[in-house]
Protein backbone atom coordinates (compact mmCIF):
# COMPACT_ATOMS: atom_id res chain seq x y z
CA UNK A 1 0.00 0.00 0.00
CA UNK A 2 2.88 2.36 0.73
CA UNK A 3 4.10 1.86 -2.83
CA UNK A 4 0.80 3.06 -4.36
CA UNK A 5 1.40 6.83 -3.88
CA UNK A 6 4.91 6.43 -5.29
CA UNK A 7 3.56 4.52 -8.32
CA UNK A 8 0.92 7.20 -8.96
CA UNK A 9 3.56 9.93 -8.77
CA UNK A 10 5.80 8.12 -11.23
CA UNK A 11 2.86 7.54 -13.57
CA UNK A 12 1.94 11.21 -13.57
CA UNK A 13 5.48 12.23 -14.52
CA UNK A 14 5.67 9.58 -17.28
CA UNK A 15 2.36 10.67 -18.87
CA UNK A 16 2.89 14.16 -20.31
CA UNK A 17 0.15 16.75 -20.49
CA UNK A 18 0.05 19.24 -23.33
CA UNK A 19 -0.80 22.74 -22.15
CA UNK A 20 -2.09 24.65 -25.16
CA UNK A 21 -2.74 28.29 -24.36
CA UNK A 22 -4.95 30.63 -26.36
CA UNK A 23 -2.79 32.65 -28.73
CA UNK A 24 0.05 30.14 -28.97
CA UNK A 25 1.66 30.07 -32.41
CA UNK A 26 3.89 27.37 -33.86
CA UNK A 27 6.01 26.85 -36.95
CA UNK A 28 6.80 23.39 -38.38
CA UNK A 29 9.22 22.28 -41.06
CA UNK A 30 9.11 18.78 -42.53
CA UNK A 31 8.30 16.57 -45.50
CA UNK A 32 5.13 14.96 -46.82
CA UNK A 33 3.79 13.09 -49.81
CA UNK A 34 3.57 16.48 -51.59
CA UNK A 35 7.11 17.68 -50.95
CA UNK A 36 8.77 19.87 -48.35
CA UNK A 37 6.28 21.26 -45.80
CA UNK A 38 6.30 24.65 -44.10
CA UNK A 39 3.44 25.04 -41.60
CA UNK A 40 2.20 27.79 -39.30
CA UNK A 41 -0.52 27.32 -36.66
CA UNK A 42 -2.52 29.42 -34.19
CA UNK A 43 -4.24 28.14 -31.03
CA UNK A 44 -7.83 29.47 -30.84
CA UNK A 45 -8.60 27.68 -27.56
CA UNK A 46 -7.08 24.70 -25.68
CA UNK A 47 -8.89 22.21 -27.96
CA UNK A 48 -8.98 23.95 -31.35
CA UNK A 49 -6.17 25.17 -33.58
CA UNK A 50 -6.04 26.48 -37.16
CA UNK A 51 -3.14 25.59 -39.41
CA UNK A 52 -1.85 26.49 -42.86
CA UNK A 53 0.76 24.60 -44.87
CA UNK A 54 2.75 25.19 -48.04
CA UNK A 55 4.16 22.13 -49.83
CA UNK A 56 6.41 21.61 -52.82
CA UNK A 57 9.97 21.96 -53.98
CA UNK A 58 10.26 18.40 -55.34
CA UNK A 59 10.29 17.47 -59.04
CA UNK A 60 10.76 13.83 -60.03
CA UNK A 61 11.88 12.48 -63.39
CA UNK A 62 9.45 10.02 -64.97
CA UNK A 63 10.29 7.45 -67.63
CA UNK A 64 8.14 4.60 -68.93
CA UNK A 65 8.96 2.22 -71.76
CA UNK A 66 6.61 -0.60 -72.74
CA UNK A 67 4.96 -2.23 -75.74
CA UNK A 68 2.37 0.57 -75.97
CA UNK A 69 4.84 3.45 -76.11
CA UNK A 70 7.70 5.45 -74.60
CA UNK A 71 7.18 8.42 -72.30
CA UNK A 72 9.43 10.76 -70.32
CA UNK A 73 8.79 13.90 -68.31
CA UNK A 74 8.48 15.31 -64.82
CA UNK A 75 6.24 14.79 -61.81
CA UNK A 76 5.97 18.08 -59.89
CA UNK A 77 4.70 17.81 -56.32
CA UNK A 78 3.10 20.73 -54.51
CA UNK A 79 0.09 22.35 -52.96
CA UNK A 80 -1.24 24.13 -49.91
CA UNK A 81 -3.63 23.21 -47.13
CA UNK A 82 -5.79 25.07 -44.64
CA UNK A 83 -6.87 22.89 -41.71
CA UNK A 84 -8.65 22.98 -38.39
CA UNK A 85 -7.15 20.77 -35.66
CA UNK A 86 -9.24 19.35 -32.81
CA UNK A 87 -7.52 17.89 -29.72
CA UNK A 88 -10.00 15.58 -27.91
CA UNK A 89 -8.01 15.34 -24.66
CA UNK A 90 -4.93 16.42 -22.76
CA UNK A 91 -2.54 14.72 -25.14
CA UNK A 92 -0.89 15.38 -28.46
CA UNK A 93 -3.46 13.45 -30.49
CA UNK A 94 -5.49 15.51 -32.96
CA UNK A 95 -8.18 15.12 -35.62
CA UNK A 96 -7.97 17.52 -38.58
CA UNK A 97 -10.13 18.58 -41.48
CA UNK A 98 -9.96 21.24 -44.15
CA UNK A 99 -9.09 21.92 -47.78
CA UNK A 100 -6.13 20.98 -49.96
CA UNK A 101 -5.20 23.26 -52.88
CA UNK A 102 -3.33 21.14 -55.42
CA UNK A 103 -0.37 22.27 -57.48
CA UNK A 104 0.70 18.72 -58.36
CA UNK A 105 1.08 17.81 -62.04
CA UNK A 106 2.51 15.05 -64.21
CA UNK A 107 3.73 16.23 -67.62
CA UNK A 108 5.00 13.77 -70.27
CA UNK A 109 6.00 13.66 -73.92
CA UNK A 110 6.53 10.56 -76.02
CA UNK A 111 5.02 8.14 -78.47
CA UNK A 112 2.14 5.69 -78.21
CA UNK A 113 0.41 3.25 -80.54
CA UNK A 114 -2.93 4.53 -81.83
CA UNK A 115 -5.48 2.16 -83.36
CA UNK A 116 -5.02 2.13 -87.14
CA UNK A 117 -2.26 4.77 -87.13
CA UNK A 118 0.69 3.08 -85.43
CA UNK A 119 3.16 5.03 -83.29
CA UNK A 120 2.28 8.70 -82.82
CA UNK A 121 3.87 11.58 -80.88
CA UNK A 122 1.73 12.86 -78.02
CA UNK A 123 1.88 15.03 -74.90
CA UNK A 124 0.20 13.84 -71.70
CA UNK A 125 -0.68 15.78 -68.56
CA UNK A 126 -2.34 14.64 -65.35
CA UNK A 127 -3.64 16.65 -62.39
CA UNK A 128 -6.32 16.55 -59.68
CA UNK A 129 -9.90 16.75 -60.92
CA UNK A 130 -10.66 18.82 -57.81
CA UNK A 131 -7.99 21.52 -57.59
CA UNK A 132 -9.57 22.42 -54.22
CA UNK A 133 -10.20 19.11 -52.43
CA UNK A 134 -11.53 18.15 -48.98
CA UNK A 135 -8.91 16.67 -46.65
CA UNK A 136 -9.18 14.62 -43.45
CA UNK A 137 -6.31 13.48 -41.25
CA UNK A 138 -5.22 12.46 -37.81
CA UNK A 139 -1.88 13.07 -36.16
CA UNK A 140 0.16 13.31 -33.02
CA UNK A 141 2.40 16.05 -31.60
CA UNK A 142 5.14 14.65 -29.36
CA UNK A 143 6.42 17.50 -27.18
CA UNK A 144 9.99 17.63 -25.93
CA UNK A 145 12.37 20.21 -24.55
CA UNK A 146 11.11 23.79 -24.20
CA UNK A 147 8.55 24.42 -26.94
CA UNK A 148 9.76 21.77 -29.39
CA UNK A 149 7.67 18.94 -30.88
CA UNK A 150 7.94 16.08 -33.33
CA UNK A 151 4.75 15.89 -35.41
CA UNK A 152 3.32 13.09 -37.53
CA UNK A 153 0.16 13.00 -39.64
CA UNK A 154 -1.71 10.56 -41.87
CA UNK A 155 -4.89 11.14 -43.83
CA UNK A 156 -6.69 11.25 -47.16
CA UNK A 157 -7.41 13.84 -49.85
CA UNK A 158 -10.65 13.51 -51.80
CA UNK A 159 -9.28 14.63 -55.16
CA UNK A 160 -12.33 13.50 -57.18
CA UNK A 161 -10.22 11.62 -59.75
CA UNK A 162 -7.17 12.31 -61.90
CA UNK A 163 -7.78 14.41 -65.01
CA UNK A 164 -5.62 12.77 -67.70
CA UNK A 165 -5.25 14.53 -71.05
CA UNK A 166 -3.42 13.06 -74.04
CA UNK A 167 -2.90 15.53 -76.88
CA UNK A 168 -1.56 14.54 -80.30
CA UNK A 169 1.27 16.62 -81.72
CA UNK A 170 -0.58 16.31 -85.05
CA UNK A 171 -3.94 17.94 -84.35
CA UNK A 172 -5.48 16.24 -87.41
CA UNK A 173 -5.47 12.87 -85.60
CA UNK A 174 -6.73 14.11 -82.20
CA UNK A 175 -10.11 12.41 -82.64
CA UNK A 176 -8.35 9.11 -83.39
CA UNK A 177 -6.32 9.53 -80.19
CA UNK A 178 -9.46 10.22 -78.17
CA UNK A 179 -11.17 7.13 -79.64
CA UNK A 180 -8.22 4.80 -79.06
CA UNK A 181 -9.11 1.91 -76.72
CA UNK A 182 -5.92 2.14 -74.64
CA UNK A 183 -6.27 5.90 -74.25
CA UNK A 184 -9.87 5.55 -73.08
CA UNK A 185 -8.86 2.81 -70.61
CA UNK A 186 -6.05 4.96 -69.22
CA UNK A 187 -8.37 7.94 -68.77
CA UNK A 188 -10.97 5.73 -67.08
CA UNK A 189 -8.41 4.24 -64.68
CA UNK A 190 -7.12 7.71 -63.79
CA UNK A 191 -10.64 9.02 -63.22
CA UNK A 192 -11.29 6.18 -60.74
CA UNK A 193 -8.50 7.40 -58.41
CA UNK A 194 -10.79 9.59 -56.29
CA UNK A 195 -8.94 9.37 -52.94
CA UNK A 196 -5.21 9.84 -52.34
CA UNK A 197 -3.18 9.18 -49.16
CA UNK A 198 -1.44 11.93 -47.23
CA UNK A 199 1.52 11.32 -44.90
CA UNK A 200 3.71 13.94 -43.26
CA UNK A 201 6.32 14.37 -40.52
CA UNK A 202 7.79 17.59 -39.19
CA UNK A 203 9.75 19.28 -36.44
CA UNK A 204 7.97 22.19 -34.80
CA UNK A 205 8.55 25.04 -32.35
CA UNK A 206 5.82 26.72 -30.32
CA UNK A 207 6.06 30.36 -29.25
Amino acid sequence: MKALPIFCALLSTATPTFARDVGDTSVNLGVSTFGVNLEAAYQINPAIRVRGALMGGISLDYDENNDDGDFSGTFDLGGAAFLGDYYPGQSGWRISGGLFFSNTELSLTGTTDIDGLGSQSVTATAEFENKIAPMLSTGYDLAFGRGWSFNSEIGVIFNGGIDLNIIADNSAIQQDVDDDTDVQDAKGDADDITVLPYIGVSLGYRF
